[in-house]
């Protein structure tokens, strides 16, 4: 989980991001005990997509307690949907949403939600085409540097 989790974060943000303030939240956000925190907690689940022995992406969802943002009532967050360079364009990504969907539908939650980068174009994009739309936006601590990530919900279950 912690090399997945570091390699696709790299992947994705490095590039885009000051080396410093990358590498102090990766250790954080990535710590050994951070992780097995995460995988101890009850209001979270994780799931993944192998091909053989190679883990070609993971999703985090988060419920109640566990979730990033306390004010959103019958929810469930993505926390994380990550796919490596190397596998994304191959489906696993559509995968992993349409579980994340069925999480949420068999949870009988009104809404499936989560944060992304405003940057981060190509995730926006896709979670469009998944029916997400915007409705909030909340601030990101990428190291010392504040940024903005714009918050997306899918109505799962008709009010």
């Amino acid at each position: 989980l912690r090399d997945i989790a570091e390699e696709t974060f790299l992947d994705t943000f490095a590039s885009k991001n000051d080396a410093e303030n990358i590498s102090a939240y990766v250790a954080a956000a990535f710590s050994a005990g951070r992780v097995a925190s995460e995988l101890q907690n009850k209001n979270s689940e994780f799931f993944f997509i192998e091909n053989g022995s190679d883990v070609t992406g993971y999703l985090k969802l988060n419920r109640g307690p566990a979730q990033t943002e306390h004010n959103l009532v019958n929810a469930l967050e993505i926390e994380r949907i990550y796919v490596p360079r190397k596998h994304q364009g191959t489906g696993v990504g559509k995968a992993l949403m349409l579980h994340a969907i069925a999480m949420a539908r068999s949870a009988n939650v009104d809404w499936l939600w989560l944060g992304v980068w405003d940057q981060n174009v190509k995730a926006i994009e896709f979670y469009k085409k998944s029916g997400f739309v915007e409705f909030a936006q909340h601030d990101f601590y990428m190291g010392k540097e504040l940024q903005l990530d714009i918050m997306m919900k899918l109505a799962i279950n008709d009010n």
